[in-house]
């Protein structure tokens, strides 16, 4: 058993996040033959959520659902019983691939969720940047680094997700010192500022700072549609507490202090899910017996 191919490889720029929801007709044999038929390649992310996780008896532990946080700012929360998210070099192809697996996934799943991502400046095997300009992924954690930091000892992991909507009219209007100090970088070179405050995003989620060890792998993209713009993140840990400890301080709940990018940006949706290891690109099926 091995961790999904996809999660570690950053090779791919466009990407189509899907959360669905069980169907009520759907039994759990059925559920079975639809995950295990799942083709889980270097194309291919899957994560199960909570009611999906105990319809199929799996208690996994160290998984929980995304909490409600009681903070002064607003952090929804969606959950959903299965993410999918699908990617590879051109959004075409990311449409093209969907088809078959919506298709095959319609069986016992409705689509709750749908957006597509794509990389923005950046090489193509680099990191990317948010809308806003700003370099995202700088501190992810590299080579066995990332490893220790995503990959449990069966070869899964979890995944956190989250849409956040950029005010791009909002932000855009800041000074270049504001903008900088919201973030905690220099948009020119993408150094950290010595002098960053306190409500700056790097200093928020500075993994370095907590009581516990908070690497975790970001995986984000940007979205815009009809309905806005902003940024998919996704992120990837062996450990819930590794993204949770940064979530509460970036919403003030241990110093009263809220993440600057609340200023301009807001949370639509949030939610855990369960990524099993894979054996020949097939989900772990030991796991639904």
């Amino acid at each position: 058993m091995s961790i999904q191919t996809a999660i570690l490889d950053k090779s791919m720029p466009h990407g189509r996040f899907m959360v669905f929801n069980l169907k009520s007709h759907c039994d759990t044999d059925a559920l079975r033959s639809v995950l295990s038929d799942l083709k889980v390649d270097k194309h291919l992310i899957v994560g199960l959520g909570q009611k999906l996780l105990a319809k199929l008896a799996m208690n996994i532990a160290d998984y929980r659902q995304f909490p409600q946080l009681d903070a002064t700012v607003d952090v929804p929360v969606s959950h959903g019983d299965l993410f999918v998210f699908i990617r590879d070099m051109e959004p075409g192809k990311v449409a093209v691939r969907s088809l078959p697996i919506k298709k095959q996934l319609n069986i016992c799943f409705e689509t709750v969720l749908q957006v597509d991502g794509f990389k923005y400046l950046g090489q193509v095997d680099g990191y990317g940047h948010d809308l806003t300009g700003y370099e995202d992924g700088t501190e992810n954690p590299l080579g066995d680094d990332a490893r220790k930091a995503v990959v449990r000892d069966d070869g899964s992991t979890f995944v956190a997700l989250q849409q956040w909507q950029h005010n791009l009219s909002k932000f855009n209007d800041f000074t270049q010192p504001h903008k900088d100090n919201t973030i905690g970088r220099r948009l020119a070179d993408n150094e950290e500022l010595d002098d960053a405050p306190a409500s700056s995003h790097v200093n928020r989620a500075d993994q370095g700072t907590f009581a516990i060890d908070a690497d975790i792998l970001r995986r984000s993209l940007p979205w815009a549609n009809e309905h806005g713009e902003g940024l998919m993140f996704m992120a990837f840990c062996e450990n819930l507490d590794r993204f949770e400890v940064q979530m509460r301080r970036m919403a003030g709940l241990t110093d009263g202090i809220t993440d600057a990018l609340f200023t301009f940006s807001q949370v639509l949706n949030s939610a855990y899910f369960y990524c099993p290891a894979v054996a020949d690109e097939r989900l772990d099926i030991t796991l639904f017996k």
